[in-house]
């Protein structure tokens, strides 16, 4: 009831900022310049098109509510309450996998139709939405500023993009396939053919290994400056 709660107020937050109003002539702009794609790029592009943008919205707006939150006072009361920081982090992921998901849909069928595999699609960009909202409150953790928060997050995000470039065949290393990307790839090219599930799984458990440990450390630093914040309390 509690983590349900957190979801709804994030949800009602990224309303009262506009998050979904700002989101929608984004939409329009990228189904437009999809139509305007030759045929035998549509697929491709779309493909990189949810992951780096649909999927990654958590990158920045993660980072920015929570540096907005702290400077507001959100935090004065919130970590008053028996709020746990594991379910702060989670409610946070799943109200923006919500805006991932909706977008990355709302991009996609005007584009290219139904997908071939719904759930593969979906789980792909649910699952880079979390991996890269946690990559988001990380570095907001370690800024006070918006702009050091938008050096930082461009510095984390940025080894996570090698597998984009294997994907269009300009670089190639076996190691860029135990990146959490390179899961997200193989999901998300279930839109346009389904993916053996053997191999669908594998990027599954890859996506979750890395979201495991971003977690941890984002708990682990949250940790830190929430105690900092709070007068030495330890918050769980």
């Amino acid at each position: 009831m509690r983590l349900w709660q957190l979801v709804r107020f994030d949800l009602r937050y990224l309303w009262r900022h506009r998050a979904y109003a700002v989101y929608i002539p984004v939409c329009a702009a990228y189904i437009a310049l999809l139509a305007a794609l030759p045929e035998d790029w549509r697929q491709r592009v779309l493909v990189l098109l949810t992951l780096s943008d649909p999927a990654a919205i958590g990158l920045l707006l993660a980072g920015a509510i929570t540096l907005l939150e702290r400077h507001q006072g959100v935090w004065d009361g919130l970590f008053a309450t028996p709020v746990r920081l594991a379910e702060y982090v989670l409610a946070r992921c799943l109200a923006l996998g919500c805006l991932s998901v909706a977008a990355a849909w709302t991009i996609h069928l005007p584009s290219a139709g139904w997908p071939a595999s719904p759930l593969q699609f979906t789980l792909g960009t649910a699952l880079s939405s979390v991996f890269f909202s946690l990559l988001g409150l990380a570095a907001a953790a370690r800024c006070r500023t918006i702009n050091g928060l938008l050096l930082l997050v461009q510095l984390y995000a940025l080894p996570f993009t090698l597998p984009l470039l294997a994907y269009v065949g300009w670089l190639e290393s076996p190691l860029l396939q135990l990146l959490p990307t390179a899961g997200a790839l193989l999901l998300l090219d279930g839109a346009q053919e389904r993916v053996e599930w053997a191999h669908a799984a594998g990027a599954i458990g890859l996506l979750a290994i890395w979201i495991g440990a971003a977690s941890w450390h984002v708990l682990w630093l949250l940790r830190r400056t929430v105690r900092v914040y709070d007068g030495g309390a330890a918050h769980e």
